[in-house]
């Protein structure tokens, strides 16, 4: 019975099951959704933050920061049967909602580091949609890799 994964900030879900939605809200976090091209297995972080700043916690979260949060979803991508050769990504959020200056323009610090951390393990991205000044809603289904974002205001998109 195919299930929907709420993938909240700061995790991340992994699923083999066809039909399944694995989906989450994303304003200045970015969706970091991993596929393998030789099955059905499909992945989501909710990545938070940028990177562990000074006297920040690491924290109970796998996908709290770009990096590790990256390696931690293909860690387990891998342990489920996943060929890391065989990964690709799609990307989307990262949004600035609150103004030119706030928090450092965390949703960009975070689209460039989540790209660096794909580029370093040799993983492309096939399709993203990041950046801008709204909130998403992104699901996406396993087995169809069909990634639904619908922004803030109602228009729907398909990756």
């Amino acid at each position: 019975m195919p299930k929907r994964i709420i993938v909240k900030m700061g995790d991340l879900a992994v699923s083999d099951q066809e039909g399944d939605i694995l989906t989450s809200v994303l304003g200045s976090c970015v969706g970091v959704i991993l596929f393998d091209r030789g099955s059905s297995l499909t992945g989501m972080a909710h990545i938070m933050l940028p990177e562990k700043g000074k006297g920040m916690s690491e924290g109970h979260r796998k996908a709290k920061y770009a990096a590790p949060g990256v390696l931690a979803l293909v860690r387990e991508m891998v342990e489920k049967g996943a060929r890391r050769q065989d990964l690709f990504a799609k990307l989307c959020g990262g949004a600035r909602l609150f103004g030119e200056n706030s928090l450092q323009n965390i949703g960009e610090r975070n689209i460039a580091m989540t790209r660096a951390a794909l580029r370093k393990l040799n993983i492309p991205i096939q399709a993203e949609r990041v950046g801008g000044e709204t909130g998403r809603n992104v699901s996406v289904e396993v087995g169809t890799g069909r990634v639904v974002i619908r922004v803030a205001g109602g228009q729907t998109e398909v990756i």
